[in-house]
């Protein structure tokens, strides 16, 4: 099948629109619980010390991490056995499900300590629809995307998450500005996570009117002809650990710096630059629109330049922004806009090259059980902790350059071990025969 024919305007618009729709909506609901997490602190944890439910707030935040590489394992397999689509359409359900339930949750006050157990369940099965997502989603469209392209097509995607992540932000912004300061506080934060329906009854509906990818297809008939089994767990183990662990090393920094952004931006702006709540919703909001611009940029040049220079290139740019930029956010108003727009550009410079790299350097066989495997560890080592570290730094310091030398720090080692592991992302593995995919398989 030539794609670079096949994929035209029209089916290139359906098939990333079905597969961002989704991707919207699930991560619109990740986004959404960064930007209330002080009322959550306050809903769901006994008061008196804000700092401890703040961290409380985290800690479960975190712990939900510990579901992703489960779910990444759980989702990975039904996508390289069944399909990228049934896999798409069954993360969404998860996702979307755990975060309505947050939205009509009970609070700390009226039944104790159970309102943080199930805030945690939330959590649980919200991120382990989200473990398998990225890398199914980003699958989907890399096999639909002719080479010349892929880079830009992933990106499209990609933007789509941080669009919903800033939706997240620009809702809680309106809400909060039409709403009383009480009726926000008492009931209007639920509205955020209840909207997360309705996107996810649209992306649902979208994902099951398009086609499974032709990878996929052409992978399935050589598995019938040849009579063998998919067993992408064991093949991903037992063949390409090596890769996967290069994945979680190179890709700490953007994990650290994705949540530092989603989750966790708002909060500093509060804590850290005593910024009105408002406030630090509308610099959130700037943030956001240069991730989306710093991700479509690098489209364009990791299709030009290659995947490793891309990778290299933004760890560089993060090592030596990391630090001004977060001290520059702590100096009020005006300053938190510059920096965050600078630490919001430093997340889209390295979230393309990552987020590709979890289909480019895995064969179709095995790309979404190890891309997803992969990518929700670093997600869950470096990104679930981002925060609740973040607080404690911050805490611990009396301002900003806790967390900014960590993330720098992180920066420096995604540079060195980027441009050190050229077999890993000069390797060719998209590229891989149908033959050669199915060896991998049987061997």
């Amino acid at each position: 099948m030539n794609r670079d024919f096949d994929f035209t305007g029209r089916r290139r618009l359906r098939i990333i629109t079905a597969a961002s729709a989704g991707n919207f909506a699930e991560w619109y609901d990740w986004g959404v619980y960064g930007v209330v997490a002080t009322i959550i602190a306050q809903k769901f944890f006994p008061g008196g010390n804000s700092a401890l439910a703040l961290l409380n707030t985290y800690a479960v935040f975190a712990l939900g991490y510990l579901a992703r590489p489960f779910g990444g394992i759980v989702f990975g397999r039904i996508g390289d056995r069944l399909g990228r689509r049934r896999a798409l359409s069954l993360t969404i359900l998860f996702t979307c499900f755990g975060t309505a339930l947050m939205g009509v949750l009970p609070t700390y006050a009226q039944i104790g300590f159970v309102a943080p157990v199930l805030l945690l369940v939330c959590r649980l099965a919200q991120s382990m629809g989200a473990g398998g997502e990225y890398a199914s989603a980003i699958s989907f469209v890399f096999e639909h995307s002719p080479a010349r392209r892929r880079a830009r097509n992933v990106a499209t995607l990609v933007a789509t998450t941080f669009i919903g992540i800033m939706v997240g932000s620009v809702l809680a912004r309106l809400l909060s500005s039409v709403m009383s300061a009480s009726a926000y506080d008492a009931y209007g934060w639920r509205i955020l996570f209840l909207l997360g329906l309705p996107f996810a009854a649209f992306g649902v509906y979208l994902r099951s009117r398009v086609e499974e990818s032709p990878e996929f297809q052409q992978l399935t008939q050589a598995r019938e002809e040849a009579a063998t089994a998919a067993t992408p767990v064991r093949d991903a183990f037992r063949w390409h650990w090596i890769a996967m662990l290069v994945f979680v090393i190179c890709t700490a920094s953007y994990a650290l710096i994705s949540t530092t952004v989603t989750s966790y931006l708002t909060t500093f702006l509060t804590s850290v630059a005593h910024l009105t709540k408002n406030d630090a919703y509308n610099v959130t909001i700037v943030s956001n629109v240069l991730v989306i611009v710093g991700t479509l940029v690098m489209g364009v040049v990791c299709d030009r330049f290659g995947l490793r220079r891309t990778l290299v290139t933004a760890g560089i740019v993060t090592a030596v922004l990391a630090v001004p930029a977060l001290a520059l956010a702590a100096t009020g108003v005006g300053g938190a806009f510059a920096g965050a727009a600078a630490i919001g550009l430093c997340k889209g410079l390295l979230a393309l090259p990552a987020l590709l790299a979890i289909s480019q350097i895995f064969p179709t066989a095995v790309r979404v059980t190890a891309g997803a495997l992969a990518y929700n560890v670093a997600q869950s080592v470096f990104g679930g902790t981002g925060p609740i570290i973040g607080v404690w730094l911050n805490d611990r310091t009396g301002g900003p350059y806790g967390l900014a030398i960590y993330l720098a720090a992180l920066a420096v080692v995604t540079a060195v071990a980027g441009g050190l592991a050229r077999k890993v992302f000069d390797g060719g593995h998209a590229e891989q025969s149908q033959a050669g995919t199915l060896a991998v398989e049987t061997r």
